[in-house]
């Protein structure tokens, strides 16, 4: 489910239906969910965003935490997450600290900028452990120590964006 239907159509609908094929595909892909969450009710899944096009409340109903984008970039997530906390709370947003250089744009960010903005969603890592330093993993010990203190308030605070000075820089508060 990782990029849009392109070229979409069915040998078993009409001409006229050929419009329906992307809608029942999502209904297929609810089916589905369905069965699962009745069959296993403890399961929890992360749907992926695919760019931000199934970040939706239908989604939502079966899979309550959403990866918001494939971009784990730092700073692109500044943008990702003000605009997706625009209408969806920071509990359904799934935000982790990947590894540096970023795969997607090579930018190299501090673990501790890559965690700020990991903290506020689902907060999580992406990365591979082998690959760091003792000193690395003794922070990140650190920092989940620190995210699980305020868990609970950042999940279901009420989240404000106080000043997007500029594609760097942003000013976020979560309060209780």
């Amino acid at each position: 489910m990782n990029r849009y239907i392109s070229e979409a159509y069915s040998t078993i609908l009409t001409a006229k239906q050929q419009g329906e094929v992307a809608h029942r595909y999502i209904l297929g892909v609810y089916r589905l969910y369905d069965m699962l969450t009745r069959a296993y009710p403890e399961i929890l899944i992360e749907s992926c965003a695919g760019g931000g096009a199934r970040f939706d409340a239908g989604m939502l109903y079966y899979s309550p935490q959403i990866w918001t984008s494939d971009d784990t970039d730092a700073v692109e997530r500044l943008t990702i997450q003000s605009g997706t906390s625009l209408i969806y709370p920071l509990s359904t947003m799934g935000s982790h600290v990947s590894a540096v250089p970023n795969h997607q744009v090579a930018r190299v960010t501090s673990l501790d900028m890559r965690k700020n903005v990991a903290t506020f969603g689902v907060f999580g890592y992406e990365l591979n452990p082998l690959t760091l330093s003792e000193e690395e993993k003794t922070l990140i010990r650190q920092q989940i120590k620190e995210y699980k203190s305020y868990q609970n308030l950042i999940l279901f605070g009420d989240f404000y964006r106080l000043d997007i000075l500029d594609d760097n820089h942003v000013v976020w508060m979560v309060v209780s």
